[in-house]
């Protein structure tokens, strides 16, 4: 069941909306529905990238620095971009690709954190520009 939603939208996020649209090969209310699904809809996350890296211990911060999406997820991703770039993808398959690139932010960005906490705590050198 489907419910019809009118908005409006300011000019710029309309403009970021169309461009997604246009790189998703999506028409707009498709992929205006794609991105209110990704953002709604959490993805499993394990309760270590729920907690404060500033209440971790210096060992979970330095796992954390080191994170990476498992193997199988990562080849998955690149498997279902690469499909989606030649325009490809299967219709059934784009639910999965949404999920695997929230799980694969979510990752980049508490990886991110952790590098940063590490490195106020001391633990780790900076990275190199």
């Amino acid at each position: 069941m489907s419910v019809q939603v009118t908005l409006t939208l300011p000019e710029k996020l309309q403009e970021r909306a169309e461009r997604w649209a246009s790189l998703t090969h999506r028409e707009l209310p498709d992929a205006l529905t794609d991105m209110l699904d990704i953002v709604l809809t959490p993805a499993y996350t394990a309760p270590d990238l729920d907690r404060p890296i500033t209440s971790l211990s210096d060992h979970e911060v330095l796992a954390l620095s080191q994170l990476q999406m498992p193997p199988q997820q990562g080849q998955r991703l690149g498997e279902l971009l690469a499909r989606q770039r030649e325009g490809e993808l299967a219709e059934g398959e784009r639910p999965e690709l949404l999920a695997l690139m929230q799980i694969y932010e979510r990752l980049w960005v508490r990886q991110s954190e952790a590098l940063a906490e590490a490195v106020r705590r001391g633990l780790r050198k900076p990275l190199e520009p």
